[in-house]
């Protein structure tokens, strides 16, 4: 029985993990998904995207102008670049209304350079696409440069 029980709460921790990158809530049905691709000039862009897959409207709303952010950290855990950084955002609330069924996409282009302006080194790294509204998501992948 002892063995049945762990079996059953691994198998949920196993499809809460997986759904919880891509899905934030399934009562309010918001998918927050990201992607890369690499450009021939060296650059990489990515896109963005922010799905209502409920059947209400959903609105997301943000304090600032900025709907989102996208980071991009060196092993373990190093922040070498957002897209953030550096700009600034008028302070007046902002909200995207996604009907049932509608999706936005954002594309975000990095010059493959840290928030220092160094060149960052070929390599595997982690980003982590953000939204910054309420309700908030994140989605986090790997990236090979």
């Amino acid at each position: 029985m002892k063995a049945k029980i762990m079996m059953i709460t691994a198998l949920f921790l196993a499809a809460l993990t997986m759904t919880a990158c891509d899905l934030l809530d399934q009562n309010n049905g918001l998918k927050f998904l990201a992607d890369y691709q690499k450009n021939p000039d060296g650059t990489i862009t990515f896109t963005l995207t922010i799905r209502n897959e409920g059947s209400k409207t959903l609105d997301l709303v943000s304090a600032t102008s900025q709907i989102y952010d996208l980071e991009v950290y060196q092993e373990p855990g190093i922040l070498i670049w957002n897209w953030a950084y550096g700009q600034s955002f008028p302070q007046v609330i902002t909200t995207v209304t996604l009907q049932p069924g509608e999706q936005k996409t954002y594309q975000v282009t990095w010059n493959g350079r840290s928030n220092q302006g160094d060149p960052v080194p070929s390599g595997s790294y982690s980003a982590r696409a953000r939204l910054v509204t309420e309700p908030s998501a994140s989605y986090r992948f790997e990236i090979n440069i």
